[in-house]
């Protein structure tokens, strides 16, 4: 068995028992062999019969980028074993430590294959915009990791919930207001027009990074374009994100889901 086949291996029973792997060396994994690593991961998903159903930005700000000395975000790869409905309640027990990230989400409407593209025909090919959550959850222990290892670990990706969508305009979806609250107190908020790492400028930056790895951008794929707020411990209780004029809730529970 290969080193990587059986790093590969590892996290996923860690993902499937829900119990974190020991770190590895933060030397261990480098960027190449990180995002090597989650492309034959993305790719035993595929073989397994699941598909690719978007993607997300990390490491969006300059602060996360300069941890690990960087000058641009990362990705992962989402399928739709990792979507959960809005409003349903989410157990503790299907993660390992996971953190909430409140998303701004964009679905393709149709698909670019390789080329090079402008921003606008990039944001011309987005059909609909929505509120998102993301779950992330690290299958390192207490999540310490290299580089390399967070690419391994498919940045992070755990679950991810898409609220309702509504037709996406670039003029007026640069600049989106966001509340979060947990059982009724708030918890942050802001709007993305006032971040350094724009949705916008996160989602061109992922298209043009896919397409010079080799992956295509397919219409119907949804893109989480970097979390809006710090990466939150999650507590039991509901939490609601107040977005495009709408809402999403979901719930976190210590026992089993509901029907």
């Amino acid at each position: 068995m290969s080193h990587d086949h059986d790093l590969l291996e590892q996290l996923h029973q860690a993902g499937r028992r829900a119990r974190a792997l020991a770190p590895l060396a933060l030397e261990a994994l480098d960027r190449q062999q990180g995002y090597a690593l989650l492309h034959q991961g993305v790719a035993r998903r595929q073989a397994a019969g699941e598909r690719v159903s978007g993607w997300k930005v990390a490491l969006a700000g300059r602060a996360a980028q300069a941890r690990f000395g960087l000058d641009e975000p990362v990705y992962g790869a989402l399928t739709p074993a990792m979507e959960v409905e809005p409003g349903s309640t989410v157990p503790f027990t299907r993660l390992i430590q996971p953190k909430l990230e409140i998303e701004l989400a964009l679905v393709f409407g149709r698909t670019l294959a390789p080329g090079a593209y402008s921003d606008e025909a990039i944001l011309a090919a987005v059909a609909e915009v929505a509120p998102a959550f993301e779950i992330a959850d690290c299958r390192w222990q207490g999540w310490r990791f290299g580089l390399g290892a967070f690419l391994a670990d498919n940045a992070a990706a755990g679950l991810y919930c898409v609220g309702p969508r509504t037709p996406f305009d670039p003029a007026l979806h640069g600049c989106v207001p966001y509340r979060l609250e947990h059982d009724g107190a708030p918890l942050g908020s802001g709007d993305t027009q006032q971040r350094e790492d724009s949705p916008l400028l996160n989602l061109c930056w992922l298209v043009r990074r896919l397409l010079a790895a080799g992956q295509g951008v397919e219409a119907g794929q949804v893109v989480l374009s970097g979390a809006l707020l710090a990466p939150l411990d999650i507590q039991p209780g509901t939490y609601r994100l107040h977005m495009l004029g709408t809402e999403l809730a979901l719930v976190f529970h210590a026992g089993i889901a509901s029907a």
